[in-house]
C-alpha cells in the first residue's frame, strides 16, 4: 500500500512538472509568463547543445525551431549555431561588429599643449590615438577618452587622429583639430600667393571670445587677409579691408587699384552645397581648427548684439566694418567704407549664399549670389 502511495504522488508531481514553466535565477522564482524556460545572469550564458556536422544531421525528425550548436557545420570548418527551420539545417551567420567612429569632444587649448578629448562609444574595448593616419603605429589609449599633448608652437594648429577598437576590428579615424592658443591670444601667419591667398602677407592675428550670442567660440579680430585693424566702421583700405571670396572657393582675391589674381571672373554657379572644408579658406589659412562662421553663428551675434546698423558691428569685440564687396558681373570693387558684407558658410539653395549684411541704417542677414566676393572672418570652437 505504501508503495503504490508513492508511485502515486511521483506520477502526479511528473504530470504536473511536464507542464510547469521552469526558472532560474528569476525573481522569486517565477518565470516570465510568456516563457516556459526564463534564464537570468549577469555573468553566465546559455550554452546550447554541441556537437559535430555528422552528430547533427544524425538526430532523427528534427522538430521545427531545434537549435544546436555545430562545432565544426562552416565551410572552413569553423563552428555556429544552427537552427533547423523549414525541413533543413541552416547555420546562423554570425556578424563580428565594429564601434563606431568617436565623436570629438571638447578640447581645452593653450598656448603650448592641447588636451585632446573625443566621446566613448558603445562596444569599444578601447582607443587608439595618433599623428599620423596610420593606425597600426597609433598610440595605445586603453579605455582612456583624453591625450595631453605638451611642446606644442603658440599659434599653430594641429590635427589628430583617433579610433575606436575591440575584438573585430577598429573604426574608421575620427580627425581632431586644434590650435596651440588661449583666445585672446594673437598669432602669426605668413600667406604665400598661390590658390588660397593672393599674395604674400605676414599677417598678426587678435583673437577675441565672450562675443554675445556665441560666447563660447573664438574670433580672429579682423578680416582674413587685413594686415591692419580698420580705424573706423567706414574704412575703406585694402589693408583693413582683408581679401574677398566668391562662394565655396578656396582662391582669395585681393583689390587695391584692380583685383588680384585678375584672372576669368567666375559668374555662374551650379552646384547645390554649402561652403565644404577642403576650400574654407580660414581653415586652408590659419589651420584645421578654424573656418567660416554658419548663418545660425551670424544670426546669434546679430541678434544678442541688438545691432540694428553698423555701429553695432563695429563697437563689438568683432570690430567688424564696411570692407566691400566684389561685384558677381566682374569682380570689380563695390561700395568698401559704405557697406559691410561678411560670408556664412551655409548657402540657401544652389545659387545663393547667405552672409552678413550692415549699413548705416540697418544690420541684417540676407542671401546673395555666390558669384560675389565677400571678405570672411574666422571662427574657431
Amino acid at each position: 500500500m505504501k508503495k503504490y502511495f508513492i508511485s502515486l504522488i511521483l506520477f502526479l508531481l511528473a504530470g504536473m512538472i511536464s507542464y510547469a514553466q521552469v526558472g532560474v535565477n528569476t525573481d522569486n522564482t517565477s518565470p516570465n509568463n510568456s516563457a516556459m524556460l526564463d534564464v537570468k545572469s549577469t555573468s553566465k550564458g546559455f550554452l546550447a547543445p554541441r556537437m559535430t556536422f555528422t552528430e547533427r544531421n544524425a538526430i532523427a525528425s528534427p522538430a521545427e525551431g531545434l537549435v544546436v550548436f555545430c562545432t565544426n557545420c562552416k565551410d572552413d570548418g569553423a563552428g555556429c549555431i544552427s537552427l533547423f527551420m523549414g525541413g533543413q539545417w541552416l547555420n546562423l551567420a554570425g556578424t563580428c561588429d565594429l564601434p563606431v567612429s568617436p565623436a570629438e569632444g571638447s578640447l581645452v587649448q593653450s598656448n603650448t599643449q592641447i588636451i585632446w578629448n573625443w566621446n566613448s562609444v558603445p562596444i569599444a574595448t578601447g582607443y587608439k590615438w595618433s599623428t599620423s593616419t596610420n593606425y597600426a603605429t597609433a598610440i595605445e589609449m586603453g579605455t582612456g577618452i583624453t591625450k595631453t599633448e605638451t611642446g606644442l608652437v603658440t599659434g599653430n594648429s594641429y590635427k589628430r587622429y583617433v579610433w575606436a577598437y575591440n575584438a573585430c576590428g577598429h573604426s574608421d579615424s575620427t580627425i581632431l583639430a586644434g590650435q596651440a592658443l588661449v583666445c585672446g591670444s594673437s598669432f602669426t601667419k605668413i600667406h604665400t600667393a598661390g590658390v588660397v591667398a593672393p599674395a604674400d602677407k605676414t599677417v598678426t592675428y587678435g583673437t577675441v571670445t565672450n562675443i554675445p550670442g556665441e560666447p563660447s567660440k573664438c574670433w580672429i579680430t579682423r578680416n582674413l587677409g587685413a594686415t591692419q585693424q580698420a580705424n573706423s566702421v567706414s574704412d575703406n583700405t585694402e589693408p583693413a579691408a582683408g581679401w574677398y571670396w566668391q562662394f565655396n572657393l578656396k582662391q582669395g582675391y585681393k583689390y587695391t587699384s584692380t583685383r588680384i589674381p585678375n584672372t576669368t571672373w567666375i559668374t555662374l554657379f551650379t552646384e547645390d552645397s554649402g561652403w565644404t572644408s577642403e576650400n574654407d579658406p580660414c581653415s586652408l589659412l590659419l589651420g584645421s581648427a578654424w573656418r567660416i562662421p554658419t548663418s545660425t553663428e551670424w544670426t546669434n551675434v546679430d541678434a544678442a548684439g541688438n545691432w540694428t546698423n553698423w555701429t553695432g558691428p563695429f563697437s563689438s569685440g568683432l570690430q567688424l566694418h564696411a570692407a566691400g564687396f566684389l561685384a558677381y558681373t566682374d569682380g570689380v570693387l563695390g561700395q568698401r567704407g559704405s557697406n559691410g558684407t561678411y560670408w556664412a558658410s551655409t548657402q540657401l539653395g544652389a545659387p545663393y549664399g547667405e552672409f552678413l549684411f550692415f549699413t548705416s541704417v540697418s544690420s541684417v542677414m540676407s542671401v546673395e549670389g555666390k558669384g560675389y566676393g565677400f571678405p570672411v572672418r574666422c571662427i574657431r570652437d
